[in-house]
């Protein structure tokens, strides 16, 4: 996290965990809404409105637990070095599941400062950068105007695998959600917290 202000977890939150998640946010799938901008804001720093397309819903229960887990939160703290607290009562799930959907370059909201963002399925082709976190640890105070007109000069690229979680200090390090093909899947929970 010191390097790079974002690490993948493997095997956290566990199975078990991943597999309710999952099971969730196909329950959640009901009551999902879609999300389409076609052209980012002029936000420079930290929020705005990011073009963007997929889907997305509410979490429920178990993502609840999960969010306020203990464990979680000892976890967390831990590997930022500072107290951390969950950002409202749950998360969301988010679905990229239809060809373009997307999540263009921004950091993250005021009160989101660190996101979790655990991946509950991901179907995709050989050699394809759908649905790969594209991140700019070595640019965090540059305005977004910036970094989208250089999206090569310190880019990394990771794909989060199946059962595994990504923690970012997503308010301070900008980040996008490359699109996804056709026939491709990603089914993501993503949590936010505040550092205390």
């Amino acid at each position: 996290m010191k390097s790079e202000g974002c690490a993948i977890f493997d095997r956290f939150p566990g199975a078990a965990v991943c597999a309710r998640l999952l099971a969730e946010s196909r329950l959640c799938l009901q009551g999902a809404v879609t999300t389409a901008i076609t052209t980012s804001d002029d936000e420079e720093v930290r929020g705005g409105n990011p073009a963007r397309r997929f889907i997305s819903a509410g979490g429920g229960s178990e993502q609840m637990a999960f969010c306020n887990d203990p464990k979680t939160m000892r976890f967390l703290s831990e590997i930022c070095n500072a107290p951390v607290r969950p950002t409202g009562e749950c998360g969301t799930y988010a679905y990229y599941a239809r060809p373009g959907d997307h999540l263009a370059l921004h950091r993250d909201i005021e009160t989101c400062d660190i996101a979790v963002v655990t991946c509950l399925l991901d179907r995709h082709g050989e050699g394809s950068s759908g649905g790969l976190t594209r991140y700019y640890p070595d640019r965090p105070h540059e305005p977004l105007s910036r970094i989208r007109a250089t999206p090569d000069d310190g880019a990394m690229r990771v794909r989060v695998p199946v059962g595994s979680t990504l923690v970012m200090f997503g308010g301070i390090v900008a980040h996008l959600i490359e699109p996804v093909a056709a026939g491709e899947l990603r089914v993501v929970s993503i949590l936010c917290f505040s550092v205390s």
